[in-house]
């Protein structure tokens, strides 16, 4: 894990401003700019590097499938969608990196702004299903940390997204995840009137064997 300190420095007013120049145009501030071209420099690559390379991929990975609303650089991307539902409602999903004492690790968070309490209904049953199918599958129960409140949920992945892997690892369990999601919900809710709760459960469950046990 890579640790930040505080340096002074001494600089030419004007490359100072060529590079604040620079950070406005990239969506960044002048440290970590200064930070990056210095690790280039020398070989190195930070976390937040990691991070961008991770968000490029997803966005290539889900061209053909997700819409991306909107990619902070070296910190987050988001999806939306519109669900084959009554009223079309609109999901959003986003990957994020935080930190805890042993590094950077992604995060996703799947939201929906709607009021209907019915679609709230909804969203609550698909993901506690999702999440006690995830619990079954000891061979991946022990990365699972999912909190849930009402039509949100959120996912930890604290090992399979964790910074100190290969980023085409980290991109490749993110994106494996998040199409699995994706395809349940669609499932979900185009048979949520024709199906009872244990039907539904068999097609998310096949669902879900078909990314995590071949």
């Amino acid at each position: 894990m890579m640790k930040k300190s505080v340096y002074s420095l001494m600089l030419f007013d004007e490359i100072v401003e060529k590079i604040d120049q620079i950070a406005y145009v990239n969506n960044t501030n002048r440290s970590q700019l200064i930070n990056d071209i210095l690790a280039e420099k020398i070989g190195l690559v930070t976390p937040e590097q990691k991070i961008q390379i991770i968000l490029e991929q997803l966005d290539e990975n889900f061209s053909d499938t997700l819409s991306v609303s909107q990619i902070n650089k070296n910190s987050s991307i988001q999806f939306g969608k519109s669900l084959k539902y009554k009223y079309r409602p609109k999901v959003r999903y986003s990957y994020e990196f935080t930190s805890n004492e042993k590094g950077k690790y992604a995060v996703l968070k799947i939201s929906s702004r709607t009021k209907s309490e019915e679609l709230i209904d909804h969203f609550d049953e698909f993901f506690n299903l999702i999440t006690d199918i995830e619990k079954k599958q000891k061979d991946y129960a022990a990365d699972l940390t999912n909190k849930q409140t009402s039509h949100k949920f959120i996912r930890e992945f604290k090992e399979e997204g964790e910074l100190s892997q290969d980023t085409e690892i980290v991109a490749n369990n993110l994106t494996r995840y998040l199409k699995m999601i994706d395809k349940a919900m669609n499932v979900y809710f185009l048979n949520i009137e024709g199906l009872n709760s244990s039907d539904l459960t068999d097609l998310l469950e096949e669902i879900y064997r078909g990314y995590y046990n071949n």
